[in-house]
């Protein structure tokens, strides 16, 4: 029995031993490689089931030899959850980071240091962020001083965004450059990651939009092969049907957060979910209701919409102000705070630095963000721009769709094809009819970010229901 032990204790001290140099807290960070570790005897414990398990299948001759296979699964598993992590941790340290650098500004006239405000910012709201925050603390309680882990931060981080603004900031520091400098480093970094993440957004929007007007062309393509095949043509409808709202999801994550107002999860939910509600009336009651019900909806979102543009247009001009008056006397906290929805919790940052520092350099700081929070809405402005180009190619698409079904079916019934199955031509039409907002979704998405607009989705049912009247 000792024996036994003395085996297991070794056995746990070399799996401990190799899970820390696979999965090192430095590169980590220490709540990630917990984790990690944690999944890594599961899966062992998991493994070794499985296969004393198989082992009596086999013998009882139950199953197969093939499905040895099965205990690697979760070994597998525990190799590639690292590396989806870093892909992941990376993409959303890259969309945080023009708003973190933004918080960061106005402290650069201050004695803080970057890496103690970096840890800072674990509490702040940046959900990605506050794992590199968390590792850089880690580093700091190893024992390295400050320019050292942000060096080491920075060349084990994800985030290459990141890595150019620490390796940058580590440089400057190495020569001993003024605090204006150092500001004016973060700014130009913070404004390149706004204007990369607006321009990869617009290309992710288009490539979706683009994405969900082939899959309806390739849809109508294939129906005939589909038909001749004695398959299901209705599955096809699928590909737009899904497409679409994956592809709005997804823009929805990677929307850049600067720049835009805020919003509550009602508004978020209340826009998000109206194309699916549309699509669920028109299925189980009528076209007609389902387009009624866009058209009220659309009234009252883009009411809504109004209400926070002025409201943004409040903020907006009271940062303005802010920034006039921190020329000539000190800032009051109540103007920040009018303008604080307008520019995503990095106003707290100026109250808090206020407090700490004074009036030095809070002006220079209120300029800076002001800055970004312009070039962030102009671009903004060019996405809403592209949205409307790629919104009516996704409208024309559908009833262009169902334009040349109907040709299909003519053909059908003209030439008496008994191979072919007319009514499932009309079912899919049918169904493209009812699933018609869903297309226009990333294009509303693009155009508005969380407030989704409803105009497309009604434009593209409106058009659907145009083109089938005209047709009958």
């Amino acid at each position: 029995m000792k024996n036994y032990l003395k085996i297991l204790t070794v056995a746990e001290s070399y799996i401990n031993s190799y899970m820390y140099k696979l999965w090192d807290p430095e590169l980590y960070g220490p709540e990630v490689s917990r984790f990690f570790r944690l999944m890594f005897k599961t899966s062992i414990i998991l493994a070794l089931t499985l296969i004393m398990l198989i082992i009596v299948l086999i013998l009882t001759g139950l199953t197969e030899v093939i499905v040895v296979v099965l205990p690697l699964i979760p070994l597998l598993l525990v190799y590639i959850t690292p590396l989806v992590w870093r892909i992941i941790l990376g993409f959303g340290v890259d969309k945080e980071l023009s708003a973190v650098l933004a918080y960061i500004i106005p402290y650069t006239r201050t004695p803080i240091n970057i890496a103690d405000l970096m840890i800072m910012l674990e509490g702040k709201g940046y959900f990605w962020f506050r794992f590199e925050a968390s590792r850089l603390r880690f580093l700091l309680n190893l024992g390295y001083d400050p320019l050292t882990a942000l060096k080491k931060l920075a060349e084990t981080t994800p985030s290459k965004s990141l890595n150019e603004v620490l390796r940058d900031y580590v440089n400057v520091q190495s020569l001993g450059v003024s605090r204006s400098q150092l500001t004016l480093l973060l700014f130009k970094h913070a404004m390149d990651t706004i204007r990369d993440q607006w321009k990869s957004h617009i290309e992710f929007g288009k490539v979706v939009a683009e994405g969900v007007v082939a899959a309806i062309i390739s849809m109508v393509a294939l129906t005939p092969l589909v038909l001749l095949s004695g398959g299901y043509p209705i599955l096809l409808v699928l590909i737009p049907a899904i497409v679409a709202p994956a592809g709005a999801l997804a823009m929805l994550v990677t929307r850049p957060s600067i720049g835009e107002y805020r919003l509550s999860y009602f508004e978020l939910i209340l826009t998000i979910t109206v194309p699916f509600i549309a699509v669920m009336i028109n299925y189980r009651i009528s076209l007609e209701a389902g387009l009624a019900y866009l058209i009220g909806m659309t009234i009252v979102v883009e009411a809504i919409a109004i209400g926070f543009k002025k409201l943004n247009s409040i903020a907006m001009r009271e940062l303005r102000l802010a920034v006039e008056e921190s020329r000539v006397k000190p800032i009051p906290e109540d103007r920040l705070t009018k303008a604080e929805r307008a520019t995503s919790g990095i106003l707290k940052a100026i109250i808090s630095a206020s407090r700490i520092a004074g009036a030095m350099g809070i002006g220079e700081a209120l300029n800076h963000i002001l800055t970004l929070i312009e070039e962030a809405q102009r671009n903004a402005r060019a996405a809403s721009l592209q949205a409307s180009i790629l919104a009516i190619l996704s409208a024309i698409s559908i009833p262009i769709a169902i334009y040349g079904l109907n040709l299909l079916e003519k053909a059908i019934t003209i030439n008496n094809l008994s191979i072919v199955n007319p009514i499932a031509v009309t079912q899919m039409k049918q169904l493209i009819a009812i699933t018609s907002p869903l297309v226009a979704l990333p294009a509303s998405t693009l155009q508005r970010g969380w407030l989704i607009s409803p105009i497309y989705p009604l434009l593209t049912q409106a058009l659907v229901m145009i083109t089938i009247t005209l047709l009958n």
